[in-house]
């Protein structure tokens, strides 16, 4: 990766619906180029996708959860079984296996705080392979960006 294709990435992340023709003119690339490089890109795994994003709250998403989970046992089988519910579970936003006092933390969007109560319970908690889930309510987003600091 050069520095062209970073600032191709850093034009993208910014907003990908941006026209290949004024993207290339920005850049001082001809139009075929600007298409091979990002078709580079994708052909590499560097760029996985072009996404529009939704705000939550406009979307009846507005309670923003951090859960901090502990699996009752560590083995491969019931972490791939755990990882298995988390891939299929749309309120789940995001999953990180993490070092501390917890497994994994994950980042979830549901609407109320009943709801949230009903997923913790009916999802995570009733999860087999779950020991024990510590919540945090995110009060206020102070900043979020999908941009990775190219």
């Amino acid at each position: 990766m050069d520095d062209i294709d970073r600032e191709i990435l850093t034009l993208l992340q910014a907003d990908a619906t941006t026209p290949s023709a004024e993207m290339a003119e920005q850049l001082g690339l001809s139009s075929a180029t600007l298409w091979r490089r990002i078709k580079s890109l994708e052909a590499v795994g560097i760029l996985r996708g072009r996404v529009a994003l939704a705000d939550p709250g406009k979307c009846g998403l507005g309670t923003a959860v951090l859960i901090g989970v502990t699996l009752k046992d560590h083995s491969p089988e019931r972490r791939a079984a755990f990882e298995r519910m988390v891939s299929t579970t749309p309120q789940i936003m995001e999953c990180q296996s993490v070092s501390g006092p917890h497994d994994y933390r994950l980042m979830v969007r549901v609407s109320t705080i009943a709801a949230y109560e009903a997923f913790l319970m009916n999802r995570i908690l009733d999860h087999p392979e779950v020991a024990s889930a510590e919540t945090s309510f995110v009060l206020r987003e102070i900043k979020y960006t999908t941009a990775l600091p190219l």
